[in-house]
């Protein structure tokens, strides 16, 4: 079973636990913890989840959890009551993070509704705003297959910050559209007449005002409607190398081809093909290794389960190492 059949089944559970979490504590015990449990932390393992975690020098602020993975700290939790309304409590957690400086994700949660918090905006200081929010009462398949980068075996800081910033990105797409569509601004109003209009150098006034009308009226008609169709993108693909790969499991070889391309910096999901179908490559080392054992549920380290031969040395690598070299060569370019 998977991260998002697993989260999805337990979410079926929430309302008979909710009964139960009548304060803070419970929330913790009774939904946060088994939540946690389902990417990967143990309550039970203190090298996975501190309780009480010291968030300042002077020791008197305590985020609820910390969770960690191989000893590294990598993500604030802080809980309240089933019902809480979240939006009042976002300050209390961003005191936290910005004395953790080594701590770049926070998350706020009532047990029902889980925030996920990081620092694009500005280094240290928590965005105002979550990039990722998972409901276990409107569960959600897309967003629960987002928390992948956020399991602890998956977790990786430049792969979750990049998830982080395509999230982010999105959202910020998406806010900006449904203000569109609900009422067009002056710049998208004028843009759509010089659309219509080409021989026009510049819109006036007076031509804005003959026009603009028209064009809210068809506007706000089209967004009604909302017609389900599918845009084409009007530039060609960027150029894909494609690099074979293989990974050995209980003495069987697995060959397999990864594309590469300037687009895996945004953490692609169809970058692997495995047995003539695109997957993520986690995902391809989870089916090569059911191909040796098909009953198996534990899904290996697809991060580095795969390697390449470097042409120049003959060495084997890790693909890890390409894709850190791709978001290298984007980060320097300034994606």
């Amino acid at each position: 079973m998977d991260l998002v059949e697993r989260l999805k089944e337990f979410s079926q559970t929430v309302p008979k636990r909710r009964a139960s979490a009548i304060n803070e504590v419970n929330t913790g015990s009774f939904l946060v913890e088994p939540f946690l449990r389902e990417l990967g932390y143990d309550p039970n393992d203190p090298d996975d989840i501190e309780r009480e975690h010291t968030a300042d020098v002077g020791g008197r602020n305590r985020a609820d959890y910390l969770l960690k993975q191989a000893g590294k700290e990598i993500m604030l939790v802080e809980i309240k009551k089933v019902g809480t309304d979240l939006n009042s409590w976002v300050s209390q957690l961003d005191g936290y993070f910005r004395n953790k400086e080594n701590v770049k994700f926070g998350m706020l949660t009532n047990g029902i509704e889980y925030r996920f918090y990081t620092d694009i905006d500005k280094l240290n200081i928590m965005d105002a705003e979550p990039f990722l929010t998972l409901s276990m009462s409107r569960f959600d398949d897309s967003v629960a297959l987002e928390l992948r980068a956020f399991t602890k075996e998956s977790f990786d800081l430049k792969r979750a910050k990049s998830c982080a910033l395509r999230l982010k990105f999105r959202q910020a797409l998406f806010k900006i559209l449904e203000e569109e569509f609900r009422s067009p601004s002056i710049e998208l109003v004028n843009l759509l007449i010089k659309k219509v209009r080409p021989d026009l150098n510049r819109v006036t006034k007076k031509v804005s005002r003959e026009l603009a009308p028209i064009v809210e009226e068809v506007w706000l008609e089209y967004a009604k409607k909302k017609p389900d169709l599918k845009p084409t993108p009007s530039d060609p693909s960027p150029p894909t190398d494609e690099i074979p790969v293989f990974a050995d499991y209980q003495g069987r070889r697995f060959e397999a081809t990864l594309m590469i391309d300037d687009s895996m910096w945004l953490q692609r999901e169809d970058n692997m093909l495995f047995d003539g179908k695109p997957m993520n490559h986690s995902v391809a080392a989870f089916e090569a290794v059911k191909k040796v054992d098909p009953s198996t549920k534990k899904w290996p380290t697809g991060w580095t389960f795969w390697r390449f031969i470097d042409s120049d040395t003959g060495e084997e690598r890790p693909i890890k190492e390409i894709f850190e070299e791709v978001w290298t060569r984007n980060s320097t370019n300034g994606y």
